[in-house]
């Protein structure tokens, strides 16, 4: 097992059972075994094999190295996924919960190599202006992380 592995599976032991309070949680890693396709194929390849659909190159890049306010944002991306519920309606993790989980997440990658990407068209400090789906679900939220050795796909659902 990759050390990335290891920790992405420490990663969603920890979190699966707060993330579960608001959305069903889906989590899935992999081992990379091909290091010479796109960011956008890698992503799709890990949705489809979970029987998700494949969005191509709407899948967005996000930054793990920037501060939570800058476009593109990893960790505002996840601040502004999980703070409040799917729906906006009620509060879920919150402000510091949700970067808490955001930096588990990017920090489960190895540094250097590692490439995040969301289903959600994300600007100004990770909020969303939207999303291309993978799921059936009313709400959705996708985050994909690869390094050289793993990948894992989060997908957090919800209905209306």
């Amino acid at each position: 097992m990759s050390g990335t592995l290891a920790r992405l599976d420490s990663f969603i032991a920890r979190w699966r059972a707060p993330l579960s309070t608001s959305a069903e949680v889906s989590f899935h890693t992999a081992l990379r075994e091909v290091l010479t396709i796109s960011p956008a194929q890698i992503a799709d390849g890990l949705a489809s094999a979970q029987g998700y659909t494949p969005i191509g190159f709407n899948w967005e890049m996000l930054d793990p190295e920037v501060d939570t306010t800058a476009s593109r944002s990893a960790l505002g991306a996840f601040g502004d996924a999980m703070a409040k519920d799917l729906a906006m309606r009620n509060d879920w993790l919150g402000d510091e919960r949700s970067l808490e989980c955001g930096r588990e997440f990017v920090g489960a990658f190895a540094p250097g190599s590692a490439v995040f990407l969301t289903n959600h068209i994300v600007r100004d400090g990770g909020k969303s202006e939207g999303w291309n789906p993978i799921s059936g679900a009313t709400y959705e939220w996708a985050f994909v992380g690869f390094d050289d050795s793993a990948a894992a796909l989060l997908l957090l659902t919800a209905e209306g």
